[in-house]
């Protein structure tokens, strides 16, 4: 099947030479979260982040896991060789988030002035390499002060992430163009989840998709912190300043393994509507799906969702569409609920599928997911800011050098699948790779990799993994198929 799926891509990819979009330069990048690689956890007056207590007060990603360290990027001796490196591959972009409890250390007072300086020499370091970059103001790490007072569950989270917006703009309105608002309000919503399962001494899995259980606790948080990227946009717009503000949301096409049942194919389109519709139908509708919304209050809880919440959030008009893409998810109703229950739904790896760490290695469904974008969402720019993936053994150091060559693969096909769908129409504006480096992740430590470019952790040695040549030569313009990853 995996024979057939790359000669298929390999097909698309000899159709007439792939354009870049008219009215700007296609923007090839990396992308990294600021929790993720800056280490430097009390440097220049930062805050604690839940991050930082998750890890480093409650040990919730193991013994001595944690990001005090990192990958030293916040450094600038050593991200000045990062960024040599990064120039070396030929990006022209890279996404990077600041640490909000950096800027306000305690998330809503004094803005921290040695934080700002940071970042603005980052940027000037960025583009002197010829690197753009993309900003994300909120990667997770919410601010300890904030957490404790409820984080997204709380309404008042709406006019926090306001004026902490206000505060970036208003700083980096003069170096920056494009933003990225929340990254991955689903995902985030996850790993609360199992932190707070470990905190109470639980053994759980990651699950991705909400249980029945925290389905209204999600969906309100979903709801408040898109009504705080149109609280931002608003006022970014309202400013006058210049640039592109969107989302990146985890979309996740909902599949069934063949035999499936009715209650599978109910829990799928439900799930669906939670990990997907729910925020593109919010976004681009005004309006929130109503199948979820029936699931949900059939629950009970409370949902805290007005009845203009949608409204406003539609009226926001967000300038792109952030996509981050890694799989997409195999879903079933859990043993002993049937049809008609309502909402229960589970994710699962079907017997014999070729996964990555994070599940099913499916560029057929990237493509699928650009074309329902087009189709169903009236063809909105799109910038894929996360793509990438990590498989066991694969980042394994052999003679000074790492073949990763099921990574290196995952990249060619699923640029292919980007390419055959931006012939097809898709407004596609820019595409960025998770990861540049390998770094912590998050609750899981340092153990899973995901960078293409090697990081020893006790040294901070950097290697360019054989994935970065090949994304070298992608940007390059260079014809590249599978075989060139059989190094």
């Amino acid at each position: 099947m995996r024979r057939l799926l790359a000669l298929g891509l390999m097909l698309a990819m000899a159709k007439p030479a792939f354009a870049e979009p008219k009215d700007e330069q296609f923007r090839w990048g990396a992308a990294s979260a600021a929790y993720q690689v800056e280490g430097a956890t009390t440097a220049d007056a930062k805050g604690p982040s839940i991050w930082d207590h998750y890890l480093d007060d409650l040990s919730l990603a193991g013994p001595g896991m944690s990001g005090a360290v990192a990958i030293n990027f916040y450094d600038r001796t050593q991200y000045l060789k990062d960024i040599a490196l990064m120039k070396r591959m030929g990006l022209t972009s890279y996404r990077f988030s600041v640490s909000w409890a950096r800027i306000i250390p305690d998330g809503v007072g004094p803005v921290n002035p040695a934080a700002v300086a940071h970042y603005r020499q980052f940027i000037v370091d960025l583009k002197a390499a010829g690197i753009q970059p993309m900003l994300t103001l909120y990667h997770w790490d919410m601010p300890l002060s904030l957490a404790r007072a409820g984080g997204w569950d709380n309404r008042a989270s709406v006019d926090w992430f306001r004026h902490y917006a206000e505060v970036v703009f208003a700083n980096f309105h003069d170096q920056v163009d494009l933003y990225v608002l929340v990254n991955e309000p689903l995902v985030e919503r996850a790993m609360k989840i199992l932190a707070q399962k470990r905190i109470a001494g639980t053994k759980a899995e990651f699950a991705i998709v909400p249980p029945a259980s925290d389905l209204p606790g999600a969906l309100r948080t979903f709801n408040h912190l898109l009504l705080a990227s149109a609280a931002a946009k608003k006022s970014f717009d309202a400013k006058g300043y210049t640039g592109r503000l969107g989302l990146a949301v985890p979309l996740f096409p909902t599949l069934t393994a063949p035999g499936a049942t009715a209650g599978d194919r109910e829990a799928a389109t439900l799930a669906d509507g939670v990990m997907n519709r729910w925020f593109l139908d919010a976004m681009y509708k005004g309006r929130y799906p109503a199948d979820v919304l029936q699931a949900a209050r059939a629950l009970g809880g409370d949902l805290d969702i007005r009845p203009d919440d949608a409204a406003t959030i539609g009226a926001a008009h967000f300038d792109y569409l952030g996509i981050n893409f890694y799989s997409p998810l195999f879903i079933r109703r859990p043993a002993g609920t049937g049809a008609g229950t309502g909402y229960a739904a589970e994710m699962f790896v079907p017997k014999g599928t070729y996964a990555a760490y994070n599940g099913a290695v499916r560029p057929d469904q990237f493509k699928a997911l650009l074309d329902r974008i087009r189709v169903d969402y009236g063809n909105p720019p799109v910038i894929i800011t996360e793509n990438g993936a990590g498989f066991p053994g694969d980042d394994e150091m052999v003679d000074g050098a790492v073949n990763d060559r099921k990574r290196c693969r995952y990249l060619v096909d699923h640029i292919g699948a980007m390419k055959s769908a931006m012939k097809d129409g898709a407004d596609v504006r820019g595409y960025h790779v998770w990861s540049s480096h390998d770094n912590l992740e998050w609750l899981f430590g340092y153990g899973s990799r995901f960078g293409m470019i090697h990081v020893d952790f006790d040294t901070q040695k950097r290697t360019p993994k054989l994935s970065a040549r090949i994304y070298a030569d992608i940007i390059a313009g260079k014809a590249v198929t599978d075989s060139d990853c059989d190094a």
